[in-house]
């Protein structure tokens, strides 16, 4: 597990809830992996009243369950509730370019060219899985952020939780070719040359690779979905 430095809680169950929602959604914490108060009191190095009011946050989201006379645990991938993602993920963000065609600050449109070229750049160079997601990411935020949607943007990422965890479990896959790359390149150009028309057909493309690799995902790693 690890303890970001740049993460700040209200109180100290609120830090220890968001770090553990963070580990668990990028898979830090693994799908079935045993939460343990005493060794979360350690870690942390606080009394287990903290501890229990965070776990109680993250059982309220689904995240983690406690089974009786088991323990308690990260709870698995629900392969329905990533489809339901997926569809929800593809609709918010098609409206979303749909408005970018309508304005979208040059200033905006300079930094989703910028982060273009830095994910070329890692592509041709360093292949560095990690850094190309958080670009991937920050490629998305940039839209919405751009047309003053980045609220929608943190709600929709909390809500979709078994979303994010299938789509991190299958980062490392991304950088070994420039399917994502030209597909963003391809979102710049709708939004840049105002041809809404085409986000629903584009943005269909962009994300049905992570659809089609979700049976390659279960039979490599058949324990963390249910």
């Amino acid at each position: 597990m690890k303890i970001y430095d740049n993460i700040i809680g209200k109180t100290n169950a609120d830090f220890v809830y968001k770090v553990l929602k963070r580990n668990i959604l990028e898979l830090k914490l693994l799908p079935g992996s045993e939460i343990k108060e005493q060794e979360l009191s350690l870690i942390f190095n606080m009394s287990r009243t903290p501890i229990r009011e965070a776990l109680l946050l993250l059982k309220h989201e689904g995240l983690i369950k406690t089974l009786p006379q088991s323990g308690t645990f990260v709870t698995k991938i629900d392969k329905s509730k990533f489809e339901a993602g997926q569809i929800l993920r593809v609709c918010v963000e098609v409206k979303m370019i749909q408005l970018a065609c309508e304005y979208f600050p040059q200033e905006y449109l300079d930094k989703l060219k910028e982060n273009i070229e830095k994910q070329r750049l890692i592509l041709s160079t360093t292949k560095n899985a990690e850094e190309y997601h958080k670009l991937d990411i920050d490629f998305h935020k940039l839209i919405f952020k751009g047309i003053g949607f980045q609220e929608l943007f943190k709600i929709t990422s909390r809500e979709l939780f078994d979303y994010l965890r299938v789509r991190n479990l299958n980062s490392p896959v991304k950088i070994k070719d420039d399917y994502t790359l030209k597909g963003h390149e391809q979102i710049y150009e709708i939004i840049k040359y105002k041809k809404p028309e085409l986000a629903q057909e584009i943005l269909e493309k962009h994300f049905c690779r992570l659809k089609n690799r979700l049976p390659i995902l279960i039979e490599e790693y058949p324990n963390y979905f249910i």
